[in-house]
């Protein structure tokens, strides 16, 4: 009973990522015209009318039933995963394509279109994230939380990186006139921008990493304890890569010859042999461990297996 019901599933996506997938490349050979680049009046009408049918169709989505937004949600994420697999597996021509007079792959000539609606769709996740970022210190601002001042920074360097770095990408050379600021007055935008980005986030950038580095210092430490093999192994290899790193080991080591069989143990190579051969290997296979997770992971959203704050139950 479990596998007919699986097997139902799988038809269903399989079913409507098909149909999907013929319905696109239907629509962008018939409507082919659209696809093409415009200027002038029809450039602005094309992207009212595609914000307004976008608008439309989120709306709908909105109200529908729960069930007919995880199905939607469901053909979706198929249909959008088997283009992609099936324009990468098929080959870029065969006979099997026997409907197109080169026999070349369909999807292939579709992959720039799908590949700029993903990036304009990835592109809305940015909005998404600032809306709500506004929305939770907005909220600590209001109700006056403990820490309240940080979420006014937060607007004040949103807004301000947002303005000038827009400002002074796309708009025109301009000068900032703030009289009540004496400092600053005939500035560029570029220059406030340069400012604010060179002088003001990059510091901080860097005072951020240089805080984790004493954590990291710290966490050392504390895994350097030796009370096992393991972690007596761990710290003479440490030992061994950080001294062929700095001048220090090196000068130990210095008297041995730079070339023969007595050369591997110098410490840099010593170090460099740690590095390259021992742990690039274990990196590897965590790398590849990674990896295989990551494949899974894959299928299971592909296949909308995974279960989560928005498929808590079954389908």
């Amino acid at each position: 009973m479990q596998a007919r019901r699986w097997a139902i599933v799988v038809a269903i996506h399989v079913g409507g990522g098909l149909a999907g997938a013929f319905l696109l490349w239907w629509l962008t050979h018939v409507l082919r015209p659209l696809f093409q680049p415009a200027s002038g009046a029809v450039f602005y009408l094309a992207i009212g009318v595609s914000v307004g049918l976008w608008a439309a169709l989120l709306f709908l989505l909105h109200r529908s039933p729960s069930a007919v937004k995880k199905r939607v949600v469901v053909i979706a994420t198929f249909a959008a995963g088997l283009f992609y697999v099936l324009e990468f597996y098929l080959p870029g021509e065969s006979r099997i394509f026997f409907w197109r007079e080169d026999h070349s792959n369909p999807f292939s000539p579709m992959i720039e279109t799908v590949g700029n609606a993903v990036s304009v769709i990835a592109g809305f996740t940015f909005f998404l994230a600032a809306f709500s970022l506004s929305l939770v210190h907005g909220k600590n601002i209001a109700a006056r939380r403990p820490g309240y001042y940080n979420s006014i920074a937060f607007f004040v360097a949103f807004f301000a990186m947002a303005v000038f770095g827009l400002w002074a990408t796309y708009g025109a050379e301009a000068r900032v006139i703030v009289r009540h600021f004496l400092w600053i007055r005939g500035l560029t935008v570029q220059q406030v921008h340069g400012y604010l980005f060179d002088s003001m986030y990059v510091p901080l950038n860097a005072t951020l990493f240089s805080v984790l580095a004493f954590y990291m210092a710290t966490a050392a430490f504390r895994a350097f304890r030796v009370r096992s093999a393991e972690a007596g192994f761990m710290m003479v290899a440490a030992f061994v890569c950080m001294l062929g790193q700095v001048p220090l080991g090196m000068w130990l080591t210095h008297w041995l010859p730079l070339s023969g069989p007595l050369s591997s143990l110098r410490m840099e190579a010593m170090a460099n042999w740690t590095l390259g051969v021992i742990s690039m290997s274990g990196l590897r296979a965590v790398l590849f461990g990674i990896l295989v997770g990551y494949l899974a992971m894959s299928l299971r959203i592909w296949l909308s297996l995974e279960r989560g704050a928005f498929f808590e139950q079954e389908m």
